[in-house]
């Protein structure tokens, strides 16, 4: 899953190569930008809700290239981190905290957990990423803005048996206004509001219904055990 396996080549970005006319992208002092922060909403029939069931959220699973606080580019098989632009936190944390933000907003009655207080979890949550970049075509212009990609696997376990519930393939694509650090930040975290909100309301869904699905055949098992005794 990991970049690597597609023999791409990485440097610092220390020219403008890519970025040419964004002096503001170079320097020796690194900027610190986050993603994530989501803004207040409402979900219709959730507002006042009570967490009645909890999933817990293993670590999310980066390509190792991505796994640290470094912000990556891409053009066909060559990466490139941007020089004097980090992330204030590594991404597996920061896509994290934006996902639980994003349940604590759209699926209240779901409270996602980390694994260290998942005591009552009736659900895992395994996220894998693989692509989390801003990528420029190949074709394009060095002012060109670049597209942030964020592609990925989802998979809700079951956690009485372990088993797979339901998988999901989730691909965001969210182009750059322009070819800034602002604007290239800006669609990074638009890219993970749109993908989190997916995962969100996928998942929460998915261990809604299961769970109510086990609950009937639970209580099925128990009417039928009683019929067979009488």
């Amino acid at each position: 899953m990991t970049l690597s396996t597609r023999n791409r080549t990485f440097a610092l970005l220390s020219s403008a190569l890519l970025l040419g006319s964004c002096g503001n992208l170079l320097g020796e002092r690194a900027d610190l930008f986050r993603f994530g922060v989501v803004e207040p909403t409402s979900v219709t029939g959730m507002q006042g809700a009570l967490p009645t069931r909890s999933v817990s959220l293993l670590r999310p699973r980066f390509s190792q290239e991505v796994e640290g606080d470094r912000m990556l580019t891409t053009r066909g098989e060559r990466a490139l981190y941007l020089k004097g632009v980090r992330w204030v936190a590594p991404v597996p944390d920061l896509f994290t905290q934006a996902l639980m933000r994003q349940y604590a907003a759209r699926a209240p009655d779901v409270r996602l957990t980390g694994v260290r207080n998942a005591t009552g979890a009736s659900h895992a949550l395994q996220i894998d990423i693989e692509r989390f970049e801003a990528r420029y075509a190949l074709d394009g212009g060095e002012k060109a803005p670049p597209i942030v990609i964020i592609e990925g696997d989802a998979t809700l376990f079951d956690l009485t048996d372990r088993r797979p519930v339901e998988a999901k393939r989730f691909l965001v694509q969210e182009p750059a206004s322009a070819n800034t650090t602002s604007g290239i930040v800006a669609a990074f975290d638009r890219a993970v509001a749109r993908s989190t909100t997916e995962l969100t309301d996928w998942s929460a869904q998915t261990a809604r219904k299961h769970s109510t699905e086990r609950a009937l055949d639970t209580s099925k098992d128990r009417m039928e055990r009683k019929q067979g005794i009488n």
